[in-house]
């Protein structure tokens, strides 16, 4: 009823769900711990809601990216 009443089309109950779960992954929730959150009882289940976002694979790549370039630029053996 409240789906109605607020005048979404093509929404349902399942829609909110799945984006909480997506959401609580991309923030860093682990599947596993959404998997028991949301009562799947098999992980593929909840594989479903661990899509990237492109612009979420963008920055994760560029963080990886900038940690090692910083990582090659210390020296790795320090002699006393």
């Amino acid at each position: 009823k409240a789906i109605k009443r607020a005048g979404l089309s093509d929404v349902t109950i399942h829609t909110f769900r799945h984006t909480h779960a997506s959401r609580l992954i991309q923030n860093g929730m682990s599947v596993y711990e959404v998997k028991e959150m949301l009562g799947h009882t098999d992980i593929k289940t909840t594989l479903r809601y661990a899509h990237l976002e492109q612009r979420e694979v963008s920055c994760r790549a560029r963080d990886v990216i900038d940690l090692l370039n910083s990582e090659s630029s210390k020296p790795t053996l320090t002699i006393v």
